[in-house]
């Protein structure tokens, strides 16, 4: 977590410090918004807006809204939720004329998302203890990216992989002040967070336009 920390505050000061060497007389920023096509599919509707600096770097915000319905276990759980995450990150094109081509960025991410879980054992038959619950599951992490972006006139394709590592907190209350969460693991099923603890690997895929010439 470290070194993450390290590479991306280094990358924020060469942006800060030397935003002139980049600069050429001819240069426009321009400013590209983009969607996740994929996000649609897993209940998601991702986006986000980037912004050049120069032709070296450039600024990029990406968030997020989280929502929609499971059963976890046939018959055992309905699981509904929302949420939502905030990740900026600051890229460096490794070409001359940003921001297309290759690029690496260090991005930090805020996630935030709200479960509510209920008991569907107990609604068939009010004998059964009941287990439903509310999950809040919050993580904040930093992470590294590399990643290509192809322009096409107006229209952008933006592909990139790397690793997040991140910092979590998990809240729970259940409906009955008795249950727990080993008793719930044990009688209904073991509801994984929806997001990850640690190190793990980040993908993303987005399409995007440009909104000005450069």
């Amino acid at each position: 977590m470290n070194v993450l920390r390290l590479l991306c505050l280094s990358l924020v000061g060469v942006a800060l410090f030397r935003p002139s060497n980049a600069q050429t007389a001819d240069y426009k920023p321009v400013s590209i918004v983009k969607v996740s096509p994929f996000g649609l599919f897993a209940s998601r509707l991702v986006g986000g807006y980037e912004k050049a600096v120069n032709t070296k770097f450039s600024w990029y915000a990406g968030v997020g809204l989280l929502g929609g319905n499971r059963t976890i276990k046939k018959d055992t759980l309905s699981n509904s939720c929302a949420g939502f995450f905030v990740a900026p990150e600051l890229r460096y094109y490794f070409n001359k004329r940003g921001p297309s081509g290759f690029y690496a960025a260090g991005l930090a991410r805020l996630y935030y998302i709200r479960e509510k879980q209920n008991d569907l054992v107990h609604l068939y038959n009010s004998s059964e203890d009941d287990y439903s619950r509310k999950r809040i599951t919050s993580t904040l992490g930093l992470g590294l990216v590399i990643g290509y972006q192809y322009i096409k006139k107006r229209w952008v394709i933006d592909v990139a992989g790397g690793v997040l590592n991140n910092a979590r907190s998990i809240s729970t209350n259940y409906v009955d002040a008795k249950a727990n969460d080993y008793n719930f693991n044990l009688n209904r099923a073991s509801a994984n967070p929806l997001d990850h603890r640690g190190a793990g690997f980040r993908f993303t895929f987005t399409l995007g336009y440009i909104l000005n010439d450069s």
